[in-house]
């Protein structure tokens, strides 16, 4: 009996802990497109932002031992969530997120802004879980853990991703056009002044709001723990923002598939006139 309780545990454990990762992962893959000529895209992704977890890690630590916030004032709560945290994780995902852009020859299609973006954020996300897991204090608490960030932090990293890599996309192809700011011409040096500008106050959005909105995601969650009247009342804008973020990053997404399929529809339309006025 006592063996079939680990078993159990185990595994519910390791649902809690990577299921919605897989889930969230297979989702924005199926939205992007191209899975088989882009699943090496893809894990390389994912393990940049697991690798990633390790520098958010050490300069995490290090920013916390070095200011030594109370995490029971309320400006100590607003350190941690904007600078340890929310700057921190934010910076080191979109690093490699443009570092990939740049690179990759694929980047032809809005909806693979918020897919490159899940993939790191998710590879983040995915080792932070198992480190929090691991450090529990004992089975119970471990499993509390992993059961609350399974509907927390793992569905927040990825609604964050998916509005940084919103507007990646709308910088690296256009508000419109869908053509790849690297890749088109002689490259990104023969970009016109006012398409460069765009793509600077595009980038900066980009982080800007990632880092924005899981600041005050944190902060929201952290003030709970400040001895306040106020705690209630931040659970629950929490809350309010914890589904309002979900509706979004659904809307972003849906959004950018309608802007690929108008450009794919836009070309096959272009091709078909080609073709009668050859045929004539």
């Amino acid at each position: 009996m006592k063996v079939l309780l680990i078993i159990a545990y185990i595994f519910f454990l390791v649902i809690y802990a990577v299921g919605p990762v897989i889930l969230l992962l297979k989702r924005q893959a199926d939205a992007a497109g191209g899975k088989k000529k882009l699943w090496k895209t893809y894990l390389a992704l994912f393990c940049a932002g697991a690798f990633s977890t390790v520098f958010a890690y050490g300069i995490e630590r290090g920013l916390s031992a070095l200011v030594s916030p109370d995490p029971e004032t309320t400006s100590g709560a607003f350190f941690e969530a904007f600078i340890v945290a929310s700057a921190t994780e934010e910076t080191l995902k979109f690093i490699p997120l443009i570092l990939f852009v740049y690179w990759s020859d694929r980047f032809t299609r809005y909806a693979r802004g918020a897919s490159f973006a899940a993939f790191i954020s998710l590879g983040f996300a995915f080792v932070e879980n198992i480190l929090y897991v691991l450090s529990g204090a004992s089975a119970e608490g471990s499993f509390v853990t992993a059961f609350l960030r399974a509907f927390t932090s793992i569905p927040g990293h990825f609604a964050f991703s998916i509005v940084m890599g919103y507007f990646v996309a709308l910088a690296v192809l256009g508000k419109t056009k869908g053509e790849n700011i690297f890749r088109s011409g002689s490259g990104f040096a023969s970009a016109s002044p006012e398409r460069k500008k765009l793509f600077y106050k595009r980038m900066t959005c980009a982080l800007g709001a990632a880092i924005g909105v899981h600041g005050i995601y944190d902060f929201l969650l952290m003030f709970a723990a400040v001895p306040t009247q106020l705690r209630g009342l931040s659970v629950v804008l929490w809350l309010v923002l914890f589904v309002a973020l979900y509706y979004v990053a659904n809307e972003i997404v849906e959004t950018l598939k309608r802007k690929d399929l108008t450009i794919k529809e836009a070309a096959r339309s272009k091709k078909d006139d080609l073709y009668h006025i050859r045929v004539r």
